[in-house]
């Protein structure tokens, strides 16, 4: 049941009712806390400070990739809008879904680093990647590297902290400075 509630986050992302969907499974048909998935506070500070620190050097490593992207982007700069779904929304619904529900319904949380856990965080960072169709239709094949470094890394970091907290901060963090950095650095 939970590789269905799965599958419907992952089709379709813009449907913001969705993310409704694992906190009533794990609440109403797992009868368990949403602490389950990373709402706890539980490994909150640590998950903040990994979350940040990854999000900062998957940030810092992709900055090249993010300099060729904006040689490619459009002239027109995002709209509040758009930056609100880009900072908070995706964010949100992409970690509580990624790796919050899938990593909480599959991996065994009590073997943090395991290979079969490891083997998890790769599914569901390839997951991640296919979910970014957008950047493969705009021919911009080279953004899917930053896209699945934050997914594998965010992956490590729920696992070894079981708090999404820091995912979440760490996946806004790298949103912006895609949005922002190549537009500062270029003028």
């Amino acid at each position: 049941m939970a590789a269905l509630v799965f599958m419907a986050l992952w089709l379709d992302g813009s449907f913001y009712p969705l993310l409704l969907l694992p906190f009533a499974f794990v609440l109403y048909y797992e009868r368990e806390g949403l602490a389950k998935i990373g709402l706890g506070g539980s490994g909150l500070r640590e998950s903040v400070f990994l979350g940040l620190g990854v999000g900062l050097a998957v940030s810092v490593v992709s900055y090249p990739i993010f300099i060729h992207y904006l040689s490619r982007r459009l002239s027109t700069s995002p709209g509040l809008i758009d930056l609100l779904v880009d900072l908070v929304w995706y964010p949100v619904y992409e970690e509580v879904s990624y790796r919050g529900f899938f990593l909480a319904s599959f991996a065994d949380l009590e073997e943090s680093f395991s290979v079969r856990n490891l083997g998890l965080v790769l599914v569901q960072a390839i997951f991640f990647v296919l979910v970014h169709q957008n950047h493969i239709l705009a021919g911009l094949y080279i953004l899917l590297i930053p896209v699945f470094l934050l997914g594998f890394s965010m992956g490590l970091v729920f696992l070894k902290t079981r708090s999404i907290a820091g995912c979440i901060l760490g996946h806004s963090l790298i949103n912006l400075v895609g949005h922002f950095l190549p537009s500062v650095v270029t003028g």
